[in-house]
């Protein structure tokens, strides 16, 4: 039993270069989130701290794909997908009351309710979160507790081995690259910072294109 070799991760050049765009965004996004000033309440600092937790997850997953270290990093998807959403959550949807309630240790509601609510508002009604739930929740949930998917993913006929597909991790890791945007996007809304919303945006578009 082993993870992925170094040289079996850079002989694909999708997951190659994937890789390069993934580590670009991390540290533009870093750079560009960092140091700002914002009006302390609870709600800004719940909102800002769980979307600063989905961006450190992608540093994770991308780190961990680049080690070759695949079901780890494929584990971490579903809670920097729910940390995204738990911070628009608090930002955009949730009462004072439910926040303090956060505070001291009382869960925020389920995904789909949150995901309802905020639905309900200008920046998610184009049902976006509504889709990656439905066509992508079952497999997230499978990752991170160690589901049918990543037994698959880890038998050939003779071995136990890691044996996920490049493209796919390539994929995922686009993914994870997008989610963390989301994030820093929410940061500079609760900061009011609409500069840092249009820097972010010329960034993701300079790495990845337009159309993505």
């Amino acid at each position: 039993m082993r993870n992925l070799r170094q040289d079996q991760i850079y002989d694909n050049n999708e997951l190659q270069t994937a890789l390069v765009k993934s580590e670009r965004w991390m540290i533009q996004c870093a750079t560009l989130i960092a140091d700002l000033n914002f009006m302390s309440s609870n709600r800004a600092r719940v909102a800002i701290t769980l979307y600063c937790l989905s961006i450190e997850h992608h540093a994770g997953i991308h780190t961990l794909i680049d080690n070759g270290v695949i079901g780890s990093a494929l584990a971490l998807f579903r809670p920097q997908f729910e940390a995204f959403l738990r911070g628009a959550w608090h930002q955009h949807c949730a009462e004072e009351q439910r926040i303090d309630e956060f505070i001291h240790g009382k869960e925020p509601p389920k995904v789909t309710s949150m995901i309802q609510q905020l639905e309900m508002i200008e920046s998610f009604k184009d049902g976006s979160l509504t889709c990656i739930k439905k066509d992508h929740w079952n497999n997230l949930c499978d990752y991170t507790h160690g589901g049918a998917i990543q037994v698959k993913a880890r038998n050939t006929l003779d071995e136990v081995i890691p044996n996920y597909k490049p493209e796919h991790i390539a994929n995922i890791l686009k993914a994870s690259v997008t989610i963390s945007y989301l994030a820093a996007v929410g940061i500079s809304s609760v900061t009011d910072r609409d500069d840092l919303a249009n820097k972010l945006r010329d960034e993701f578009i300079s790495i990845y294109g337009p159309d993505d």
